[in-house]
């Protein structure tokens, strides 16, 4: 389930693609989102992504669900902390729920089974190097 984009292209896509028997779909818009006056589109597409990941969660069809930039989505005010909290505790214990973006609520990482953090120490941006086919891109 993907927050903040309208597709996937590039080396997102050709993994998943390679990966098989892996479905994806898309709930935002083309460009960035305003972080201090969101677009209500970007708020709706958001709140459209959370509740069909909460049907998927719910379903228990998937054992492995990826709410991609969810957390992003939640820095921005385009969700509430306590809607994505109820889909993440009322989910199926069989499923595995990965929520990936930057700045995760401390509240999320308390019901989380796992916490990772990536931190860029150096990157080719920092050089002025452009996001790289099937690398950024």
């Amino acid at each position: 389930m993907w927050f903040l984009k309208e597709r996937v292209e590039g080396g997102e896509r050709a993994a998943l693609e390679r990966l098989g028997n892996v479905t994806y779909e898309c709930f935002g818009r083309s460009g960035h989102v305003n972080r201090k006056n969101p677009d209500p589109k970007d708020v709706e597409s958001a709140r459209g992504a959370l509740a069909r990941a909460g049907e998927v969660i719910g379903s228990g069809a998937y054992d492995v669900v990826i709410l991609d930039e969810v957390n992003v989505a939640l820095q921005y005010g385009l969700l509430e902390l306590g809607d994505v909290l109820r889909v993440l505790e009322s989910r199926p214990l069989h499923v595995e729920v990965v929520c990936t973006g930057r700045g995760a609520p401390i509240e999320l990482m308390g019901i989380a089974d796992y916490v990772t953090r990536m931190d860029a120490l150096k990157h080719p941006f920092d050089r002025g190097v452009e996001g790289r086919r099937g690398i950024e891109e």
